[in-house]
């Protein structure tokens, strides 16, 4: 069975019908989705960072069904995810703000690590 086609439209994550129009989706839990990716059995949403309540990371993942399943486990709140960069196992790769590598459990949205970028040489 194919995967269903995925477009953001108006903010919105929708999935297609076969004729293009939107036969389901996912509105934004703030602002604008800006990012999805799919993985297995689920889809990883970024969202704009402005708008959402302090506190409240811009990164989570839906099931199949367009259900929360997860708000990922945030290290800096003021740091927000700008990129969802790749998975590879169990591990998603995120990138924040700052530039740090931010890596999750895909499953749970756990936080598994940060890698921070190296200060430049003077």
């Amino acid at each position: 069975m194919s995967s269903p086609a995925l477009a953001v439209i108006d903010g919105t994550l929708c999935q297609l019908a076969r004729d293009g129009s939107r036969a389901g989706g996912h509105a934004p839990l703030a602002t604008a989705v800006v990012e999805f990716r799919r993985g297995p059995l689920r889809y990883y949403v970024r969202e704009h960072p402005f708008g959402l309540l302090p506190g409240i990371p811009n990164l989570y993942c839906l099931d199949a069904a367009f259900r929360l399943q997860w708000m990922a486990e945030w290290p800096t709140p003021s740091d927000p995810c700008i990129s969802i960069a790749g998975e590879e196992g169990d591990t998603l790769f995120t990138v924040a703000g700052s530039g740090a590598i931010v890596r999750l459990h895909g499953p749970t949205g756990r936080l598994l690590g940060v890698d921070r970028p190296m200060a430049a040489a003077i």
